[in-house]
């Protein structure tokens, strides 16, 4: 699943879970569900700011390697 698919599997689990009625079973495996695609979704935004951030001034892409703070 890629992130635009992640994001709108979000969106259709906080919808489910605003209408309510649901049983306590499923409430909460959609809460479970939600919150494994939230850190998937928040790992991939790091990467990306990561890789936009070392991007070279000739437009080229280099690997992201953390730097040590002193």
């Amino acid at each position: 699943m890629d992130y635009s698919q992640k994001i709108a599997r979000l969106e259709e689990i906080l919808s489910q879970m605003e209408r309510g009625a649901l049983p306590l079973e499923k409430t909460l495996e959609l809460y479970q569900e939600g919150q494994s695609l939230v850190c998937e979704c928040r790992a991939f935004l790091n990467q990306a700011e990561k890789t936009v951030k070392k991007l070279e001034d000739d437009g080229s892409l280099s690997e992201f390697e953390e730097e040590e703070e002193a």
